[in-house]
């Protein structure tokens, strides 16, 4: 009788527990929004798929996905699709650098690294250079040309550097660097990246749980954190850890020449995320075009997961539909 198991009959009336799943799926759905127009009867449902560990899940296809309007599962009629180039899409990726004087004669490397990173940019994919080290300074702001942003990080000054470390104000200082907005309409999923290799020791008024209040959006959502960070003797992890419990995002090098592998998989992650966001859509079987209130429940087929993140259940009016 579950729509989202492997074996589902539409005939079936007694719930015997007999479903079978796929052990290998054990996904979780957040809902972000839902669309209708009325013209085309057309139904829009935004979600994004995560694995165990909170990992992107990109590559699923529209039969992955079942939708059930009113208590009925949909049949092909509904021509159930992933839309491609849905709407328009951002995303806007803020890395800010630890440039203070523990990194003195290292600058090179991350330079280097740096760049590699913004050599993978994604479509649609746009980025900000930052650097601090006693205070920000904005090297680059949001752009799509790998040329401009290579010629920014190679800008970044290596001699005369500050032996003081405002981690806690850079973070601050760039929070406001783009908003998140997850909607049928438009899309723009951010990210910061932060790479140190020591410990806040500036501004002792800030401290780490300021620095994620300030990353926190106008939607009341808390913004992406990753860490990219340099062992070292003066490494205080814990704070870089916390800032990071979101998105499981605190990756270390044991050297500089790990900086570059570490950069690129916290793009992968980013970019996996990203492609892990689906807008699902198809057309309504409601003809009536009185104001109603009908229900959605989606699900992905086979998804061992059985608790309540494991569904979308939501509400669209259909008023204007059928005329």
């Amino acid at each position: 009788m579950d729509i989202g198991s492997s074996d589902f009959d539409r005939s079936a009336t007694l719930d015997d527990e007999s479903c079978t799943y796929d052990t290998s799926r054990v996904y979780e759905i957040e809902f972000f929004d839902v669309g209708a127009d009325p013209v085309t009867r057309q139904v829009k449902i935004l979600i994004q798929v995560k694995g165990e560990e909170g990992r992107g899940v990109p590559g699923l296809s529209p039969a992955d996905f079942v939708i059930s309007e009113n208590g009925r599962k949909l049949g092909t009629e509904a021509n159930l699709s992933i839309d491609p180039g849905w709407t328009p899409n951002v995303i806007p990726t803020v890395l800010l650098l630890d440039i203070s004087s523990s990194v003195e004669g290292l600058i090179p490397q991350i330079k280097e690294a740096a760049i590699s990173l913004v050599n993978e940019k994604n479509q649609g994919q746009k980025f900000a250079i930052y650097a601090f080290d006693k205070e920000t300074e904005l090297i680059q702001g949001l752009t799509e040309d790998v040329d401009l942003l290579t010629d920014a990080i190679n800008s970044i000054r290596e001699l005369g550097l500050f032996d003081s470390t405002n981690l806690f104000g850079g973070i601050t200082d760039v929070s406001g660097s783009w908003q998140d907005e997850l909607s049928v309409d438009n899309i723009v999923d951010g990210s910061l990246i932060v790479f140190t290799d020591g410990f806040h020791n500036a501004d002792p008024g800030l401290t780490v749980q300021d620095a994620i209040d300030a990353m926190v959006g106008t939607n009341g959502r808390l913004k992406k954190i990753y860490v990219a960070a340099l062992n070292s003797p003066d490494l205080d992890r814990p704070p870089l850890q916390q800032l990071t419990f979101d998105t499981e995002g605190f990756f270390e090098a044991a050297d500089i020449t790990e900086l570059k592998d570490v950069l690129l998989r916290i793009q992968a992650e980013i970019v996996d995320l990203f492609n892990s966001i689906y807008l699902v859509s198809y057309t309504s079987p409601i003809t009536t075009p009185e104001p109603r209130t009908e229900e959605i429940l989606l699900k992905i087929v086979g998804n061992s997961n059985l608790d309540g993140n494991a569904r979308v259940s939501s509400t669209f009016n259909s008023e204007g539909f059928g005329d």
